[in-house]
């Protein structure tokens, strides 16, 4: 039997969060990794416009953190 008919299903909401946060997460890491510094290397003009992205999505992360943690408190996330 598969697991996902015996377990009950995560609520939307919650699994679009999870995902929306691995996203953001996902997009942190290859800035941080690769395109800032593909950017610094070729002395490219998008670095400014790459480490703002970066903090941008850092903020989003949060956010999207806080909410989750929101729903934890409020015995929502199910």
């Amino acid at each position: 039997m598969y697991l996902c008919r015996v377990a009950q299903a995560m609520k939307n909401i919650n699994y679009d969060l999870i995902k929306l946060l691995h996203t953001t997460l996902d997009t942190i890491w290859r800035l941080e990794r690769h395109y800032v510094e593909d950017a610094e290397k070729v002395n490219c003009h998008s670095v400014s416009a790459l480490k703002q992205i970066l903090e941008d999505e850092k903020k989003h992360a949060e956010t999207i953190r806080e909410e989750i943690k929101m729903r934890i408190d409020a015995g929502v996330f199910d």
